[in-house]
């Protein structure tokens, strides 16, 4: 569960560095609001799926030579431990689905995101004891270079949500 922790929070402050952008018609074009250096700094609260904290991180993210998948390498320090991830992010236009790659020495993970508007939602789930446990993270931006990103957890099915960490980015 440490582990699953951990990958959360690197993918709540790390991976989620998208910025709102006006005018931009989706598909691709959308993954260019990750382009940059980002800070990020947040709390992790005490619930069964996080354990009390502070942490930070910087992610830089850059589009591939071709443009088809936007890379990010990742710093985050969590109560003090600092690990190093990977990101990528394309877009299938034959699907109309974004998709988020993360990895780091100790594993990887895949899944889809939804991105509307000026909000970014990442989800995954996993069973606990025989319940069905939802993550998302929602990051919310207030401007092109500032969002606000939370993470919670539900566990029944979305209906109620407690809050699992909160922080800010910004470029």
């Amino acid at each position: 569960m440490r582990l699953f922790l951990r990958a959360l929070v690197v993918v709540a402050l790390a991976c989620t560095t998208a910025a709102a952008s006006a005018g931009q018609t989706g598909g691709a074009e959308e993954l260019q609001r990750f382009s940059g250096t980002w800070t990020s700094s947040g709390a992790l609260l005490d619930t069964p799926y996080s354990k009390a904290g502070a942490a930070t991180g910087t992610t830089t993210c850059a589009w591939s030579d071709d443009r088809l998948f936007m890379i990010c390498q990742q710093r985050v320090s969590i109560n003090g431990t600092l690990t190093r991830a990977l990101s990528v992010y394309t877009y299938d236009a034959a699907q109309r689905r974004y998709h988020f790659y993360h990895m780091s020495s100790s594993g990887g993970s895949d899944s889809s995101i939804a991105v509307e508007d000026n909000r970014i939602t990442y989800s995954d789930s996993f069973t606990d004891k025989g319940a069905r446990i939802t993550i998302r993270t929602l990051n919310v931006w207030e401007t092109a270079n500032f969002y606000r990103w939370q993470t919670d957890y539900s566990n029944n099915g979305g209906a109620t949500w407690v809050p699992m960490a909160s922080g800010t980015s910004q470029r």
